[in-house]
């Protein structure tokens, strides 16, 4: 990942991910696609792109879905989209 700065965020979206605790069993699916996704973004070579809209996709679902159980981990979702688009990725 050429960025550092996004490379870092993801990192520590990453490991929050990882160690949510207490999460709906109906949400621990979209936990689950959100880690490997983020891991993807973060092994993610040059020649290889990323499929960000479905990753985009699933940060979002994750805000809606942890915002009121995981406040914390919703706005560390959101920050992700947002800095996602302020690269135009």
């Amino acid at each position: 990942m050429a960025n550092p700065d996004l490379h870092r965020l993801l990192t520590d979206l990453h490991q929050q991910l990882l160690e949510a605790r207490s999460v709906d069993p109906k949400d621990q699916a979209l936990l689950r696609h959100l880690a490997e996704d983020i891991r993807a973004l973060t092994k993610a070579r040059p020649t290889e792109p990323p499929e960000y809209a479905i990753v985009r996709q699933r940060l979002m679902d994750g805000v809606s879905a942890f915002e009121a159980s995981h406040p914390q981990l919703s706005q560390a979702l959101a920050n992700v989209i947002d800095t996602l688009a302020l690269y135009n990725i």
